[in-house]
């Protein structure tokens, strides 16, 4: 008897799910911490699952031009293709040419924006979906959940699932992005970042850590704004004190100098390109890749939890964006985050945000 379509999925997450908590309990090893301490200010006290779903499976409405309203989206074409291609993904490879597949979606052949997919595997859904698998077991762990593992691979997997889903949008047919995403990138960065030694290099060598930003729902429309999953790196300079190599890396890439001012805080700062907004490459194949524009960035963090953020780019929508994180301002107990988007025409959007749920913003 014949699978429904709904079946066939559910069947190939489960298969993936129990060999997945199979692989990564094989490999683990100790309990340690490495890259959620449960710090109660700076980016860090803002990292859960619901702000990780927000920032991460949203993370490409940043692009100027996408529809930003998480409420009004055709979900079911999305989740249905991209199930599609994952159930199927030979039969799609070889309409895409497994050529073109391996060398711009996994290998870095090809260096030409329009043939290199695989940077962003490797940074986003490798080293960042690696470390965000390893911060969240530890945040469950930290708020006594049981089978910690179990819950971050389950969060892990659904928040990459809908990320696919969004990018996937209303096409239908070949997108062999999701099968290079999840089957290669996503799965490998769980097992990867499964290993002790990987997660002390990546923490305690470069200085791994999220930086992402205040998920916030505009009262004015609902849209989602000020949402983008974002990582930095940190490597010390050999024979210096105080000095290191900065990398911020997202929809954007910043490279600069990150300096200690004393045992806990940081100042860095960054220049580098983001991404503006989807060209399409090869529209049989939903083949794209991204303009791209000017971007700067300046940082204060506190223990490598982003205390302050200030942004200046090309972008139209995004010409100016300020992040103030909890821990910085502060009424009584109550210690609020603040951002503040300015675009070109003059606009302004400013919210606040807490540790608890996702921010608040209103449109001027």
């Amino acid at each position: 008897m014949k699978l429904t379509f709904r079946k066939r999925v559910n069947s190939l997450y489960s298969f993936l799910l129990f060999n997945l908590l199979f692989i990564v309990n094989l490999f683990s090893q100790t309990e340690s911490n490495y890259f959620y301490h449960n710090l109660q200010y700076g980016s860090e006290a803002q990292f859960n699952p619901i702000n990780l779903i927000l920032n991460g499976s949203y993370d490409i409405i940043q692009l100027e031009g996408k529809n930003r309203d998480i409420f009004n989206r055709n979900y079911y074409v999305g989740f249905k293709n991209v199930a599609n291609n994952l159930t199927s993904p030979f039969h799609h490879i070889n309409k895409f040419g497994w050529k073109n597949f391996i060398s711009s979606e996994i290998f870095p052949f090809r260096f030409n924006k329009t043939n290199a997919q695989w940077w962003p595997n490797y940074q986003l859904h490798l080293i960042g979906g690696g470390l965000t698998y390893s911060k969240l077991t530890e945040w469950f762990s930290s708020k006594g959940f049981d089978y910690p593992k179990s819950l971050a691979i389950t969060t892990t997997m659904i928040y990459h699932y809908l990320n696919e889903v969004v990018e996937n949008e209303n096409t239908i047919g070949t997108n062999v992005d999701p099968i290079a995403d999840i089957y290669i990138f996503d799965i490998g960065g769980i097992i990867l970042f499964s290993s002790d030694k990987v997660k002390k290099f990546f923490s305690e060598e470069l200085n791994l850590a999220d930086w992402s930003l205040q998920p916030s729902f505009v009262l004015n429309n609902k849209n989602l704004q000020n949402n983008g999953q974002y990582f930095s790196i940190k490597w010390k300079f050999p024979n210096a004190e105080r000095s290191y190599l900065f990398y911020y890396f997202g929809m954007n890439g910043l490279t600069g100098i990150s300096y200690k001012l004393d045992d806990e805080h940081a100042l860095s700062a960054g220049v580098g390109l983001r991404a503006k907004k989807l060209i399409s490459v090869n529209d049989k194949m939903n083949k794209k890749s991204v303009e791209t524009s000017w971007n700067y960035g300046i940082f204060y963090d506190r223990n490598n939890s982003l205390l302050v953020s200030l942004f200046l780019s090309g972008l139209t929508d995004n010409f100016i964006n300020i992040n103030i994180y909890p821990g910085v301002i502060k009424f009584g107990k109550f210690t609020p985050g603040i951002w503040t988007i300015v675009k070109r025409n003059g606009s302004l959007l400013f919210g606040i945000s807490t540790i608890y749920a996702p921010g608040l913003g209103i449109s001027i």
